[in-house]
């Protein structure tokens, strides 16, 4: 089953963006998986619904909290 994970620069920025959506969309912060880029944090937001995507990633630009990068991973 694939894997929708939020990448960013910073735990902060991790953690902030868990407690901006954790109310509205189902998530929890996971390590970053093993083959992406080096120059993210080592920890990443998992949004359990793909269907979620475009909703989260809405909500995280209105907060400033824009997504380093935006994965689907098998």
């Amino acid at each position: 089953m694939p894997r929708l994970i939020f990448t960013f620069e910073t735990l902060f920025q991790v953690l902030a963006a868990e407690k901006n959506l954790r109310t509205v969309i189902k998530c929890r912060t996971v390590p970053t998986p093993s083959g992406l880029s080096t120059d993210i944090c080592g920890i990443a937001l998992e949004i359990f619904e793909e269907a979620d995507k475009e909703a989260a990633a809405t909500a995280l630009r209105a907060s400033s909290l824009t997504p380093k990068g935006i994965h689907l991973v098998y």
